[in-house]
């Protein structure tokens, strides 16, 4: 909720217009509570954090990308991401 509040998008508008099932979602909710303050993080992050197989953080890290949500760092190694609209 915290996610499609920011976003100004409410939840069924957060589903349809992504095009996101229920699941995927809550894991990108997830994500966001527990990375929001972080100034980046990269699927290793993810993976120690969350219980999802890494092809699905893979997955959903696409999705947020697709999704405008977050972006690559660069210069601090392969695969580090942040929120583009935190700070």
């Amino acid at each position: 909720r915290v996610y499609a509040k920011y976003l100004g998008l409410d939840d069924e508008k957060l589903l349809e217009q992504f095009k996101l099932n229920v699941l995927t979602k809550n894991n990108i909710i997830n994500i966001y509570n527990i990375f929001k303050d972080s100034i980046y993080f990269g699927r290793n992050d993810i993976y120690k954090k969350i219980n999802l197989a890494p092809s699905n953080i893979s997955e959903l890290i696409k999705k947020m990308l697709e999704m405008g949500l977050i972006e690559p760092v660069r210069g601090v190694g392969k695969g580090k991401y942040k929120y583009k609209f935190v700070k």
